[in-house]
């Protein structure tokens, strides 16, 4: 008898271990970028060189992590609203099948344990470890669906996450040129 609940800790050991891999690399990009502007070495005068990096670390840790738990509840929140709108299924079963895709991440955290010199192939291992959950989840819901639905579904996620990465660019380019306005030059 396979117990359900086994996977149920994955996503939380995915996110640390995303949270590492990102946060071990920033830190590393940090401290380069602050040894060029010459402020490392100041920062010395109150830190010890591990104290930093600790500090750093634990910063940039709680940050990706925030980041992570929220990209996973809005994920959930519009895997279950697209599963409402387009399946049939009234008992959940499609959710306790999907629930084995957190091994994905799970597997696309451990590796990008191994890649913290290259914050971009960390990104990428992150999107690679989406897809195949998507796809999974896409391919476990067939079977409860109608091939209309199935489409529907797949259109929902994909411009769902469109509009939010593109809501989230033009707030971030909004921010930015009001930060650069602002500046008396």
């Amino acid at each position: 008898m396979r117990n359900t609940y086994f996977t149920s800790y994955f996503p939380l050991i995915s996110l640390l271990l995303f949270s590492t891999s990102f946060s071990i690399s920033t830190v590393m990009y940090v401290s380069e970028l602050l040894k060029k502007v010459g402020i490392y070495s100041s920062m010395l005068d109150f830190f010890s060189e591990s104290e930093m990096k600790i500090a750093l670390f634990a910063l940039f840790a709680l940050f990706y992590f925030m980041v992570f738990a929220a990209l996973k509840l809005i994920a959930n929140t519009v895997t279950e609203l697209s599963f409402l709108f387009f399946s049939q299924d009234k008992e959940g079963v499609t959710l306790k099948k999907i629930r084995a895709g957190s091994a994905f991440y799970l597997a696309g955290g451990a590796v990008s344990l191994f890649l913290v010199q290259f914050s971009w192939v960390i990104a990428a291992v992150f999107l690679l470890s989406t897809l195949c959950y998507f796809v999974f989840t896409i391919y476990q819901a067939s079977s409860m669906v109608t091939s209309w639905s199935l489409i529907g579904m797949v259109l929902f996620n994909i411009l769902f996450w469109f509009v939010f990465t593109l809501g989230l660019f033009y707030l971030f380019l909004r921010l930015y040129n009001g930060v650069i306005n602002s500046l008396p030059i």
